[in-house]
């Protein structure tokens, strides 16, 4: 997704009430992720229907901020920046290093820090991302030394793959392969830009230290939003719900949509989708007898359903992948949406899309669908991180990011600063 260059041009009194408002807000809000260990239902059960192919796209995985760092500097980007290629090159690296990478073994946050300043690069993802997954995807290759393993951070350097887990214990993987040429190839495709790690400046005690750090005035446009799949006012499904039904294996033709209390439902081999009339979506397995939907691995079956009903739907919005957890035999896995790297929040929940698997079928999911589109010429200055670390409380593992607040009104929604406040 290219986006262009907005200069914004506007009235110093509005600048001032925006920066005001942000840092009310910035104090308001804190916001405390899931967390949860890797969880993979068991495989082997026989198919009715099987979930849509998986031809994923790139997107879902991309990282909402990462560092470069070399000798003579750092070149970083944040949540409201974007830059495909530098991005392409880090992706492509990334691959090698999973792909190369051995066994985790616990470590500390002193190496921790000494390996985000040590020539390499960084990744931060939007909610703990499993690394044999992501070896999977990015690498097509297998990775069993990776199983069970999940990243929010990551760091690559030269020979060790350092990550840290959901509970905020650290760990590192010796890497197979040594990476000093093929990250060299990546140093000199970057430009110091001011980027440096939070642990780096005594000014910013009160956020991670492993926060990363960029001058300069943030800028992100206001989005507009709509419900995609509402039915029409006759009770018939439009073109976007007609093919999201059809993905789900669930057929308006020949099973008409009908009324129910608080919206529509269609029933299709004795199983039945609800449609609620702010056009959430949900289904929950009824037929034990076959599976409509196949989950032979929970993330790859649920990222495939993900990616083409909400995710197809999203407009200018991207989806990603939020968490993998167990609750008992079970795993629920949660997407989300996210414009560049600034999570949307879809009626105040940071997924739009939510999967519970057992036994090796999707057993019920909640989707979400928004429809987002950019509003060119409305582009919202932000407080410079200084000023917004400034705002914050004392204490805890602090995180300053990104977010829109899609309540579901018919108005423009505006970009944030708000605290992720992370256990660990």
């Amino acid at each position: 997704m290219r986006e262009k260059r907005r200069l914004w041009e506007g009235v110093k009194t509005l600048l001032i009430v925006l920066l005001t408002c942000s840092a009310v807000y910035l104090a308001s809000r804190v916001f405390f992720p899931r967390q949860g260990q890797s969880h993979f239902a068991s495989a082997g059960s026989d198919a009715a229907a099987t979930a849509p192919s998986a031809t994923f796209s790139a997107q879902t995985i991309r990282p909402t901020a990462f560092a470069v760092t070399w000798d003579e500097g750092r070149y970083g980007v944040l949540y409201h920046q974007e830059d495909q290629e530098s991005y392409t090159q880090v992706s492509a690296l990334l691959a090698e290093a999973l792909s190369a990478a051995g066994s985790p073994s616990q470590s500390s946050r002193a190496v921790w820090q000494k390996a985000l300043d040590e020539p390499g690069f960084f990744c931060e993802y939007p909610g703990p991302t499993p690394l044999d997954s992501l070896a999977r995807w990015l690498s097509g290759q297998q990775r069993p030394s990776l199983s069970g393993f999940q990243a929010r951070r990551l760091c690559v350097t030269a020979d060790g793959l350092y990550f840290q887990d959901p509970s905020d214990a650290l760990w590192v993987c010796p890497l197979e392969a040594d990476l000093t040429g093929a990250l060299q190839g990546l140093f000199d495709l970057s430009s110091p830009n001011g980027a440096r790690f939070a642990f780096e400046d005594a000014g910013y005690r009160h956020l991670r230290s492993d926060s990363l750090i960029l001058p300069g005035t943030p800028s992100l446009p206001q989005l507009s939003a709509q419900d995609p799949v509402t039915p029409r006012s006759d009770g018939q499904p439009g073109e976007a719900l007609v093919q999201l039904l059809q993905t789900l294996s669930f057929h308006p033709q020949t099973n008409p949509l009908y009324d129910i209390t608080g919206g529509w439902a269609i029933t299709d081999s004795g199983e039945t989708l609800r449609i609620g009339l702010a056009g959430q979506i949900t289904y929950r397995r009824s037929d034990d007898s076959q599976v409509r939907f196949e989950a032979q691995d929970p993330v790859d079956a649920t990222r495939a359903l993900a990616e083409k009903t909400v995710g197809a739907l999203g407009g200018s919005a991207r989806l990603t992948l939020l968490q993998v957890q167990a609750e008992g035999e079970a795993t629920i896995v949660r997407y989300g949406y996210a414009y560049r790297g600034a999570s949307i929040l879809v009626h105040g929940e940071d997924w739009c899309a939510q999967f519970t698997v057992d036994n090796g079928a999707v057993t019920a999911f909640t989707l979400r669908p928004r429809r987002y589109t950019v509003l060119e010429n409305s582009p919202v200055l932000l407080l410079p991180q200084e000023q917004a670390a400034a705002a914050l409380p004392g204490g805890g593992q602090q995180s300053l990011e990104l977010f829109y607040d899609d309540s579901g009104a018919a108005q423009p929604i505006s970009p944030f600063w708000a605290v992720r406040t992370e256990e660990g």
